[in-house]
């Protein structure tokens, strides 16, 4: 699963909940674009590339890699109070290829080699709007449309047989959601600014559809139909968030989030959804473009770590994911325009009870556009 969130928000510990900008769109928060103007236009485009290294006691390692696209997003005010952002982003993604034997059913030691794999994910389109109340409230509503397909296949390459046998699974997702967020932000002593920040959603029902496959190698078709129509559901969570900054040049960052897996059934007996914490914690820096650093006194420097609990328990064994960020964003001296990068080294997984560790390095990179609106030039 992709944790919501730009390029900034990833080097500063994945943090957004209580964060605002007028330099930057952030959706992790529906209420947090109170901070863009009314004559200012933001279009954000994030990639993201992933080295993984997977290790387990009994095979060893091996490594792995992948590029993505991250989002594509939009923000802009629509009135004077009220903001808006449209994206779309990934929501989350399977991947995988197993090759193993098992024993034919019957006998004691008669074997055949099987090859499992599994691709596809799950895509999201959201509009974020913020409402501004008494110059120190934002109220947020998201409304998402989630969608994609999982493909997982089972090929069977049995002694007996002439020919090999493949069943392929397609799973159908969609949704059409709403959640909910709020930005109360205000000045506490002279050059600091505290804002605090929630967000939740109620569990939602994922329509699902399976259609189930059996050919053989040559591609001749013996079954095709759609096994059942039913639903997933997705948890309830909450999460909140306060941001402290000085003089708008150093903020520091904090989010708790809540999961409430537990009442996600699943349909294998070792493979059970838990409820989850999740931490993170984000620092970001500019010096200022008039100090003596010149072009590099307005570069926002950034950090944070981050400690996550899985929503998974695999054969009564949990396990987290957790990892330290940095980045920078580097600014057009003509307007708002930045080149926004960061950096992610994480460890998700255990090596318990033969499960897998997961070593990955990802870098994030996003280019975001600011245009002004509504203003005539002026040629002398």
């Amino acid at each position: 699963m992709y944790p919501k969130g730009f390029t900034h928000n990833m080097a500063m510990g994945r943090s957004g909940i209580a964060l605002s900008s007028s330099r930057y769109l952030n959706n992790i928060n529906p209420a947090s674009y109170h901070g863009i103007d009314s004559v200012s236009f933001f279009f954000d485009f994030g990639l993201s590339a992933d080295w993984v290294k997977y290790q387990t006691n009994r095979e060893g390692s091996q490594h792995g890699m992948d590029m993505n696209l991250r989002n594509i997003a939009m923000g802009f005010r629509i009135s004077r109070n009220l903001s808006s952002s449209i994206g779309i982003a990934p929501y989350s993604s399977v991947g995988y290829k197993i090759q193993t034997t098992e024993i034919i059913e019957g006998t004691e030691d008669e074997v055949f080699d099987v090859d499992i794999t599994g691709s596809g994910g799950l895509n999201q389109f959201y509009w974020n709007n913020s409402y501004k109340l008494f110059n120190h409230l934002s109220l947020g509503a998201n409304f998402t449309y989630l969608f994609g397909n999982i493909e997982s296949s089972e090929k069977v390459n049995a002694g007996g047989l002439s020919q090999g046998i493949i069943l392929k699974q397609s799973s159908y997702l969609n949704k059409l959601y709403a959640d909910f967020g709020f930005q109360f932000f205000f000045p506490v002593k002279k050059d600091f600014e505290v804002t605090l920040g929630g967000i939740f959603g109620n569990s939602h029902r994922v329509n699902l559809k399976d259609r189930f496959i059996i050919t053989d190698s040559e591609g001749n078709i013996s079954q095709d139909e759609v096994t059942r129509r039913s639903h997933f559901k997705l948890p309830y969570h909450a999460g909140g968030g306060i941001a402290v900054t000085y003089k708008n040049s150093l903020t520091l960052s904090a989010d708790y989030l809540y999961y409430d897996w537990s009442n996600t059934p699943s349909d294998v007996s070792n493979f059970k959804y838990r409820s989850n914490n999740l931490y993170r914690v984000g620092l970001e820096f500019i010096p200022g473009r008039y100090s003596k650093l010149g072009y590099f006194g307005g570069i926002a420097y950034r950090a944070g770590f981050y400690y996550e609990e899985s929503h998974l328990e695999i054969k009564n064994t949990r396990f987290s994911d957790n990892g330290f960020t940095a980045g920078l964003g580097l600014p057009f001296l003509q307007n708002r325009t930045s080149i926004n990068i960061s950096y992610n080294y994480g460890i998700n997984g255990t090596l318990e009870r033969n499960l897998i560790r997961e070593n990955y390095h990802s870098i994030m990179f996003s280019l975001t556009l600011h245009d002004w609106w509504f203003i005539q030039r002026k040629i002398d």
